[in-house]
């Protein structure tokens, strides 16, 4: 049974074939951007999402990021941010590497219809991007919270603060 089988058997995941049939809908506003106040700095690396790549992939707490990339050669490189995480703030011990695997079995297994989408529609595509920062753990979800108000993310199921929030979405 394909992965859209899968979801076709559920009114949330059918609701996403339906309507999103391979598409994504993006905020790309600079000023958003530039609002986002990032301390430390991050440093990312990735990696392909692919079981092979999770040896790769730190024991450690921090953030990560799903980007999707445009695998055609001739064109400039460029992607989009699909889900942005964290991994290991103050009341969880989860890892970078545990949350990865994670999504290796969300993507067997339809748990959240909306993940479970994005990391099938575009399989083969998907970059695991990671930030580790073991000695910021508190500072995690403050870091996430301005990581999802500067790309909002479409696959990020979050409520926004209302400083990210423009007033037409405030009611």
């Amino acid at each position: 049974m394909s992965w859209i089988d899968v979801l076709m058997k559920d009114p949330v995941g059918a609701s996403l074939i339906d309507t999103q049939t391979h598409r994504a809908n993006f905020v790309i506003s600079p000023s958003e951007f530039h609002r986002a106040d990032i301390v430390p700095r991050l440093t990312w690396e990735s990696v392909k999402f692919a079981a092979a790549a999770k040896k790769g992939v730190p024991n450690e707490p921090g953030l990560y990021a799903f980007v999707v990339r445009v695998p055609f050669d001739g064109l400039p490189p460029h992607g989009w941010v699909l889900y942005i995480g964290q991994a290991g703030d103050g009341s969880s011990a989860a890892t970078l590497k545990s949350r990865f695997g994670q999504y290796l079995r969300d993507k067997r297994v339809r748990n959240r219809a909306a993940i479970f989408y994005m990391l099938n529609a575009w399989d083969g595509n998907l970059d695991f991007f990671y930030a580790p920062l073991p000695t910021r753990k508190a500072d995690l979800e403050e870091l996430e919270t301005q990581l999802l108000g500067a790309f909002r993310p479409p696959f990020t199921d979050r409520t926004y603060p209302a400083a990210y929030m423009s007033p037409r979405h405030a009611f």
